[in-house]
């Protein structure tokens, strides 16, 4: 039985988790109410993975007979997995992802069914603990709730469903930093967090560098249209100037390309080669006005 002590108008112990539910599903008033309305809402959804979660979480409340004391302890538990805690929610709690109360419990359900049993036995036990005196429950009652979802889950939800699921998990858990893999433990979902990670870091360096690229562009264009211009003068500055900006251009980029991505290198390589043109065509331009020149220019 709940304790009385300390106890909101859900019979929740107003504490820790509950605290960082009530923050970042921005619940004002009565988590009964609350909750009674946003399965409703998750049932009526278009989406089958928002409506199929729904009913796993109304018949987790149906199926216990104890009210909302069990879907609250699920999308404890699943923020919990997830990374929340009560100084995170605080912290981030105004994030577009929090704004979404269907988006953030898919993501806890999400958690529960895959990240529970890659926990370790201590890390369950702890889990566990950490809910039982947030929650005021009992420990047995909150693995029977764990193994219910889980088994709900299997059997309302299709294998695109969960696919779907997956990506609520995702979103959720960068908002408290962590990452698909960090949740589930799974060795395939590391390696397509360190492929997209990656692939980030390329996107965004192959973008510094083909702004940069464009720059050199221009400054090669302009040294060569300077150069063209100091002809009459006999300057031999004038091809020195653009050999020696489309060299630079060159070292600079193709040191930095060593750090890319073969996508992003070849990005590189077009910057080079197209530098190196411009240089080309600057150099045969100065040489035929010179050999244009009269001696008494």
């Amino acid at each position: 039985m709940l304790s009385a002590i300390g106890l909101n108008p859900a019979g929740l112990a107003m504490n820790g988790i509950v605290a960082a539910i009530r923050s970042i599903y921005h619940i004002a008033g009565d988590i009964n109410t609350f909750m009674d309305e946003h399965i409703e809402k998750m049932k009526i959804s278009e989406n089958p993975t928002i409506s199929r979660t729904g009913r796993v979480l109304e018949g987790a409340k149906l199926g216990f007979g104890i009210g909302y004391t069990v879907p609250i302890t699920i999308i404890a538990l699943g923020q919990l997995l997830l990374g929340c805690s009560r100084d995170a929610a605080i912290t981030i709690g105004s994030t577009a992802f929090l704004s979404n109360p269907i988006a953030m419990t898919c993501a806890a359900i999400g958690a529960v069914y895959y990240g529970w049993n890659a926990l370790s036995e201590q890390e369950k036990i702890e889990t566990i603990e950490s809910l039982r005196k947030d929650l005021d429950v009992g420990a047995e009652l909150i693995k029977s709730i764990v193994q219910f979802v889980i088994s709900k889950t299997n059997e309302i939800l299709s294998s695109e469903n969960l696919k779907e699921l997956k990506k609520f998990i995702s979103d959720a858990a960068q908002t408290f930093g962590k990452t698909l893999g960090d949740v589930t433990g799974a060795v395939k979902d590391r390696v397509v967090d360190a492929y997209y990670a990656a692939k980030a870091v390329a996107e965004d360096t192959g973008l510094v560098v083909k702004e940069q690229a464009i720059d050199a562009f221009e400054t090669v264009k302009t040294a060569a249209g300077d150069a063209g211009s100091l002809v009459k003068d006999h300057s031999s500055v004038a091809f020195g100037t653009v050999k020696t900006v489309a060299v630079d251009v060159s070292s600079v980029v193709s040191k930095r390309s060593g750090d890319l991505a073969d996508t992003t290198k070849s990005i590189v390589t077009n910057a080079i080669d197209t530098a190196k043109s411009i240089s080309e065509e600057a150099s045969q331009s100065i040489a035929k006005k010179l050999s244009n020149k009269t001696p008494e220019e």
